[in-house]
Order: structure tokens, then sequence, then C-alpha cells
């Protein structure tokens, strides 16, 4: 998927989502809804070192 912010244009993967499956049906606020059960898999962050007005410090991206 290709986005932009403020004229940058960057490329983002996004990651995908498993569900088991099971769904749960209820009401929310007097309106039938159903819910799905998903699990969420574990991001790879980068440690990068950056520098803000000559401080260096890592950040997590």
């Amino acid at each position: 998927m290709k986005l932009s912010y403020r004229g940058a244009q960057y490329d983002v993967q996004l990651p995908q989502v498993q569900s088991d499956g099971v769904e749960t049906a209820g009401t929310y606020r007097g309106a039938p809804a159903t819910w799905r059960h998903v699990h969420r898999q574990k991001s790879h962050y980068h440690q990068v070192e950056m520098t803000y007005r000559g401080v260096k410090y890592n950040q997590s991206v």
C-alpha cells in the first residue's frame, strides 16, 4: 500500500491478521453485533539511532 504524508511517499506492509473462526454474537447499545477472535502477531521493531539538536537517542520504529 502506498501512502503519503506532507509530500513524502512511502510504502507500508500491513501485517496479516489470523482469525480462529470463532464469532461471538451479542448486542451493543441495543443493536446486534458480532465479534471475531483474532490473534495478534508480534511486530518486529527496529532500534534506530536518531539525533535531535545534537543529542543522540535510540527510538523503536
